[in-house]
């Protein structure tokens, strides 16, 4: 009988605790489709030079993906990474959300092309250029997770183990949750046992 009543307590808690959160978010989302409209155009947005990537004419493949980027840098973008359409409303007015997904989309592509223009001029092996422009994804800052474990695995083959403790504040810093968890992860050594003692790998 007394399990059954604090069941029915605990039951009623988790149920009010929903009910809150319910009502915070409708709130907010009611307060953010009020927000009065921002000038976009007086809002700087995020510039890349792709002019100071390394690049190779005399390779179409490669300068097929150095195009795609070049021609993505001329584009207006915001880093909205993490940010929610409720967040980019109550910031800049519900009037702006469909431009400012715009904006968003051209950030992420050029997110995902220098990834690519990275694995490609890897595959060329290419790997100082591969790095190079690794460490631009890094420093836009990037939220793809394979852009600092593969330079953080050239890092490792380089023997450079500064150099990964600076990439691992960068991903601190960057990232947030099961992203920035499963990178650290990636970038920390692994230490195991072995016959012969401790094996760092």
């Amino acid at each position: 009988m007394i399990f059954i009543v604090v069941l029915a307590i605990l039951r009623g808690r988790s149920t009010r605790a929903q009910e809150q959160r319910f009502r915070a978010f409708w709130d907010r989302e009611n307060e953010a489709n009020n927000t009065r409209r921002a000038d976009l155009s007086q809002i700087p947005g995020f510039t890349f030079q792709a002019d100071s990537l390394p690049r190779f004419p005399e390779d179409a493949e490669l300068m097929e993906s150095y195009d795609r980027i070049l021609t993505l840098s001329h584009e207006k973008m915001m880093n909205l990474n993490g940010l929610s359409n409720t967040d980019l409303k109550m910031s800049y007015g519900p009037q702006n959300l469909e431009q400012l997904t715009v904006y968003g989309d051209n950030y992420s592509a050029l997110e995902s092309a220098l990834l690519s223009y990275a694995k490609l001029l890897l595959e060329k092996e290419k790997r100082t250029e591969a790095i190079a422009v690794l460490e631009k994804g890094v420093m836009m800052p990037t939220d793809l997770m394979e852009n600092y474990t593969l330079l953080g695995q050239l890092y490792q083959e380089e023997n450079s183990p500064h150099r990964v403790e600076g990439l691992k504040a960068m991903a601190e810093k960057n990232l947030t949750g099961y992203a920035r968890d499963t990178v650290l992860k990636a970038l920390t050594p692994q230490v195991s046992e072995t016959a012969g003692g401790t094996e760092i790998t």
